[in-house]
Formats: C-alpha cells, structure tokens, sequence
C-alpha cells in the first residue's frame, strides 16, 4: 500500500515539478545549533555518540566537496567539543555566532540580546571565521525599534546576517525520529528518510516559485538544516538529490553576492505538515 502512494505521489509530482534541467540552480547549506542538538551531557556514551554523529556530517560535506557555514550556540559547546569545532572549521568551512543562550528576539529587550550576541562573541572567538556570520535564532528579527537597534549592533561589529530561504523544518522530522525506539530505527530509517527529503524538495519547490515571482529567473537559495541525528544520516541523500536536480552547491558569502530571493522569518514561518503528499524526484540508478 506504502510503495503504491509513493508510486502515485511520484507521478503527480514529475508532472506538476518544474522542469531545471536547462536552468542552473545554487544553494548554499547553512548548519544552525553546532556543536551538535542533544550533546547536552558529557558523559563518554554521548560524547562518542555526538562525535561520531558530527564527523558524519562533516565527512559528507568533504567528500561532496560541498561548502557550509556553521552557526554556533555558545552555552552549547561542552568541554570536550571544542575539537569538533576546530574540525569543522579545519576543513575550510565556515563557523558564525548563533548567540550564546539561543534566545527568541521576541522574548527579550534588544539591550539583553546585544549582550547575548557579544557574549557568544567572545566565547567563540577562537574558532569564529572570517567574514562574521550571524544567524537568528528561531529566524526571529524582532520588530520596530528593536530590531533596528539589533541590526545596527551587528553592522557596527562587522557581522553579516545570514538569511534563509528554504527552511527544511528537520527539527520536528528529528522530533519525530528520536521517538521511535532505538532498535526499531534501522528499519524505520529508509521511509521516514523519504517523507523527510520529499518535504525538503517541497520547501525548495515553493522557494523557487516565490524567487520567479520576484525575479522572473533563478536565484541563489539558501537551505536551513540542523546538526542533528537526522542530518548526520540523511545528509547524503540530501546532496544527492540536489545535484540530481541540477544545483551547484555555493558557500554563504556566494549565495549573499546580489542574491534578492525572498526570506523567510519568524513572521513568515508556516507550522509544516510533516505528513506531505509530494514525493521526492526519483533517485537516478
């Protein structure tokens, strides 16, 4: 009955897709809440586990050649993670500040947040990277006054506010996965790896339509994914199905060069239905 949907699924999607073979597409991948989501202890059993999880992720990354910018939680980096940092930033990727407590805009004074910011500042300096990155957390820029004050913070500190366009809400598809009993996820994993790239490709697909709408021609998108359980094993598909639909993987700094695609916020955000009807573009054998 599963293989049948999909089958059904795939059709509707082949037929209502955009064709991109004749276009040139770009995204960046942008990497929120490094060291990792869920290192929380140091115990040596997660400590393992979240280096192992992390090296995943950045091996991927190497062996594709593709390039990132990760965003760092300062409070977040335990004693023992600091090496995963300098990993990272070893292979030539890019680390930015993601404040120091991960704190909504929306729940706190500009004046609170600014200390936020300069606290994850000096805490990360070590392994921060040239040009300097900022992203929001929960994408939330405040409003008014404040988010004026926040902005004009980060311009006179020389950070760069990183923005994002595709959005592939992998938080709640990670949710998800860390409730199905540990020995069940192996088998679980090949299903729930296809409603997660297929919600993934439905996110870029409405990305892609609003750009047009705005442009009239492809642009430049950037994607939004997590360090987490399900990215360090679903990252490859990921990729994979990019580059099988005709996109260039470019760094952040490329994806910011005369890049006017539409940006999404904590005002544009959408709860996502995880449960999508739109299948993935068949992987090519």
């Amino acid at each position: 009955m599963l293989m049948r949907w999909l089958g059904v699924a795939f059709l509707v999607t082949i037929f209502n897709t955009p064709c991109f073979a004749a276009e040139e597409h770009e995204i960046a991948i942008t990497i929120d809440d490094l060291p990792f989501v869920g290192s929380g202890t140091s115990t040596p059993g997660n400590l393992k586990r979240t280096q192992e999880r992390f090296m995943a992720i950045v091996k991927t990354l190497v062996d594709n050649q593709v390039p990132a910018t990760g965003f760092i939680i300062g409070r977040a980096v335990a004693k023992n993670e600091w090496e995963l940092l300098q990993t990272f930033r070893d292979q030539g990727f890019s680390l930015g500040n993601h404040t120091y407590t991960h704190r909504s805009l929306n729940g706190m004074s500009a004046e609170k947040y600014i200390e936020d910011i300069a606290h994850a500042d000096t805490a990360l300096a070590s392994v921060m990277t040239e040009p300097k990155y900022f992203r929001y957390p929960y994408l939330a820029e405040g409003k008014g006054e404040k988010k004026q004050q926040v902005h004009d913070y980060l311009a006179e500190h020389h950070y760069t506010i990183a923005p994002v366009t595709v959005d592939s809400k992998d938080y709640e598809f990670n949710a998800q996965f860390y409730r199905i009993a540990y020995r069940n996820r192996p088998k679980s994993l090949n299903g729930f790896k296809k409603r997660y790239l297929a919600f993934i490709w439905k996110q870029t697909l409405r990305a892609e339509e609003k750009a047009k709408k705005v442009e009239g021609q492809p642009v430049k998108q950037i994607l939004l994914i997590h360090a987490n359980l399900i990215n360090s094993l679903c990252l490859p598909d990921i990729i994979a199905m990019y580059k099988e639909n005709g996109y260039k993987f470019i760094s952040l700094s490329e994806a910011l060069k005369g890049n006017t695609a539409p940006v999404i916020n904590d005002s544009t955000l959408v709860p996502a239905n995880t449960n999508t009807e739109v299948a993935a573009p068949e992987k090519k054998e």
